[in-house]
């Protein structure tokens, strides 16, 4: 039987993504190895959001370097944003690379792997979305759920649009089923995942437009699901109909992570994040009054171009 190693870098949406590999490879045939160098095909899942991670994971390249030069059979192969973002510069780069796709071609691996002449492929075109992998979770009582991919929004620190495309939301009836099939293989916590949750469902056509206040509550009445968490959200988007719902539905988590980037409006519109400091307080005042004891978690950016003391003084404020 052959053996895959994957190794992961970034976000929740690509240790998804690596579930999805693993289930697919494992529908292949494929078994997983606990160490590179036990592995018939090195897989690497990249972030093109966090240099720290561009970094660890063109040094672990190395290592797949030096496994490829002592067994020319083994196939080294890239997914996920910064494969995207490069594309087929990475061929030129690293050239014992065999196969390269973007994290909506994750099915392609597949087609890679059963053609008749392994030789490199890149596949970076976006398509429609491809949930319809098996996964192998990581952890046997929780799933992600993922209900959207891409965004639409054009903040100036980000690449996810050019990595993962324009927004794209999966209809409700998948996502219900999908949650029923979770449940009924033992899950107890879903995990909604999307670049930007609360905007689910606005590009559905007209007869299945739904918010995503209505897909939190589809999911809540799925038998067997005792916890919903949800990542992440725009604070442009936190109304009222969602908070509603954090207080209603049993099974959807009182925590909110809202993310804040700069607590100073001016640094926010260089950030083009379309909300000023105002606004942010007025969905933190808002979550308070209906959830007094609700968890709130943030990201912040430090240090961000043009960024002032008073700047990041501000920032603190919103903090405390």
């Amino acid at each position: 039987m052959k053996r895959f190693h994957v190794t992961t870098f970034g976000c929740q949406m690509n240790e998804h993504d690596s579930e999805r590999m693993k289930g697919m490879l494992a529908s292949l045939g494929y078994d997983e190895a606990v160490s590179r160098d036990e592995a018939d095909l090195i897989l690497f899942n990249t972030c093109s959001i966090r240099e720290n991670a561009d970094n660890r994971f063109i040094s672990h390249l190395g290592e797949a370097k030096r496994l490829k030069g002592e067994d020319p059979g083994r196939i080294v192969g890239v997914g996920g944003c910064w494969a995207q973002s490069v594309k087929d510069e990475v061929f030129r780069r690293f050239p014992f690379v065999d196969v390269a796709f973007g994290p909506g071609q994750i099915h392609r691996l597949a087609e890679f792997l059963n053609s008749d002449s392994l030789t490199a492929q890149g596949y970076f075109e976006f398509e429609e979305f491809s949930g319809d992998l098996p996964a192998r979770r990581a952890r046997p009582f929780q799933g992600w759920l993922q209900i959207s991919q891409g965004c639409n929004c054009v903040c100036s620190y980000c690449i996810v649009p050019s990595t993962r495309g324009r927004e794209q939301s999966r209809r409700p009836a998948d996502l219900v089923e999908e949650a029923r099939r979770l449940a009924a293989d033992g899950v107890r916590e879903v995990t909604l995942l999307g670049q930007n949750v609360n905007s689910y469902g606005r590009d559905l056509p007209a007869g299945e437009k739904s918010r995503f206040s209505d897909l939190l509550r589809l999911v809540d009445a799925v038998d067997g699901i005792d916890r919903i968490r949800y990542t992440s959200p725009h604070p442009k988007d936190m109304r009222e109909d969602v908070i509603a719902a954090h207080a209603q539905l049993e099974s959807l988590c009182e925590h909110i992570h809202l993310p804040l980037q700069s607590g100073s409006s001016r640094i926010l519109k260089s950030m083009r994040r379309t909300y000023g400091r105002g606004r942010y307080m007025d969905r933190v005042a808002m979550i308070r009054e209906a959830l007094p004891d609700c968890a709130i978690t943030t990201d912040i950016i430090v240090g961000f171009p043009g960024e002032t003391d008073e700047d990041f003084a501000q920032t603190l404020e919103v903090a405390e």
